[in-house]
């Protein structure tokens, strides 16, 4: 029984987090909204104080009041809305199925950072000798193993910039495995047989074995640890859109590669109806349809065509297989896809009663400028008239937005739990 409580510790507070999850953070009228849709939208960083994180629980309420007087307009069914939904949709699904068969399984152990960390604070003060010969590398090996010094063998050597060969200090991390390998062989003072890297030949002599007293551990665990999920991301999303490619049996058509190098003006119509690139044998993609998107992109630079495509091909594949394993009917995807029609209802809102009417006219600027000639100097009304426009808006902008929220709050009288705000703190430090 002794044992038993260990593993009650992490099922308890695993409960706790689940429970604070599917709490009631904020409720307008009849509409409840959880601390997991607060999450959805906002993140507390570790930079942020209490204010801060304040802040954003009281930008989510402002939020979800107009999105509660937008569906009271009958914004759900706004055109805009309804396009952009349906042009975002697709990216919610394979992004949130990508993120459950990939991202979601990345996992970085206590042990890796460790292990990284002791590669970054171990280091070694070098000396080497260079040579291009093999010939000369087998001579140096004999002379080595009869006992010869580093210096013996110092005017072999083709770094002639370095002083007695002496290249400075390098954490175990930025060492070759090839060069390590043989580092660990030798003690402080000692020297290696010669090493094959790259072109050349190398031995080195170990000045110094150290371990640094900086960075500490606890300085620098955290960005250890998101450097190493990073490499761990890049590494397995490689891995799986290979895999998918496959599967895909996507192949690309190098004449319709080569015709998306040309220039515009020399493309014919049997080049628009040459296809590019096809996938499940059956599914085929014509230079006429990609032609001016790729064109866009390789404007400011000359990327190869096959890259650009597959900037929307992977997705495309991806999105494929969530809907093959019905993901978009998953109850964390159908969330997704309604917190981004939440957030489009929001902001198609937002613009047609702020920013849209947040605007300025030239007498107003006019008007401006006057009021504060002691600012602008000698400068006359058409050199700052951006700016003092650009000021202007974001007064009106600020004043129409306090007084939507005003307004909202007032007729809809949201209520905040309290003891979940405390809670959802807490559990965020």
């Amino acid at each position: 029984m002794q044992n038993m409580k260990y593993f009650l510790v992490p099922l308890l507070l695993f409960v706790v987090n689940c429970s604070l999850e599917n709490r009631t953070l904020l409720s307008i009228g009849e509409t409840k909204y959880s601390v997991a849709d607060f999450q959805e939208r906002f993140n507390f960083t570790p930079n942020d104080d209490s204010a801060m994180k304040q802040q954003k629980i009281d930008d989510f309420v402002n939020q979800m009041l107009v999105v509660e007087e937008a569906k009271a307009m009958g914004y759900e069914n706004d055109p805009v809305v309804r396009t952009a939904y349906e042009a975002n949709e697709r990216d919610v699904v394979w992004r949130s199925y990508y993120n459950d068969v990939v991202v979601s399984k990345i996992k970085v152990r206590d042990s890796e950072v460790r292990d990284l960390y002791n590669k970054i604070v171990e280091q070694y003060h070098l000396a080497q000798i260079v040579v291009a010969e093999e010939s000369l590398a087998n001579r140096l090996k004999i002379d080595i193993q009869r006992g010869a010094s580093f210096e013996d063998l110092l005017p072999y050597s083709l770094d002639t910039i370095s002083e007695n060969g002496d290249i400075g200090t390098f954490s175990v991390i930025s060492i070759p495995a090839e060069i390590m390998s043989s580092l660990r062989k030798v003690k402080e003072g000692g020297i290696t047989e010669p090493i094959k890297f790259g072109e050349y030949y190398m031995v080195f002599k170990v000045l110094e074995h150290s371990i640094a007293e900086r960075p500490e551990y606890e300085e620098v665990k955290e960005n250890i640890r998101n450097n190493l999920w990073q490499e761990k991301a890049r590494a397995e999303g490689e891995k799986y859109y290979n895999k998918i490619l496959e599967k895909a049996k996507v192949e690309y058509n190098p004449e319709g590669l080569e015709i998306l190098m040309k220039p515009d003006s020399l493309i014919t119509e049997d080049d628009l109806n040459t296809w590019v690139v096809k996938k499940y044998d059956t599914s085929y993609v014509y230079v006429r349809t990609v032609l001016t998107a790729v064109q866009y992109l390789r404007s400011n630079a000359r990327v190869d065509p096959k890259y650009l495509i597959d900037q929307e091909l992977i997705p495309d594949i991806v999105y494929d297989e969530a809907i093959r394993n019905y993901h978009h009917k998953h109850p964390s995807t159908k969330r997704k896809l309604r917190d981004k029609h939440t957030l489009l209802i929001y902001q198609k809102f937002y613009s047609d009663n702020v920013t849209e009417k947040a605007v300025i006219d030239s007498a107003e600027v006019a008007e401006y400028y006057n009021s504060h000639r002691d600012e602008f100097k000698d400068k006359n009304l058409s050199q700052v008239f951006s700016v003092a426009k650009a000021r202007l808006r974001d007064e009106r902008v600020k004043s129409l937005r306090t007084d939507l929220y005003a307004g909202l709050h007032e007729k809809y009288d949201p209520v905040v739990d309290p003891a979940v705000v405390a809670q959802l703190l807490k559990e965020e430090k």
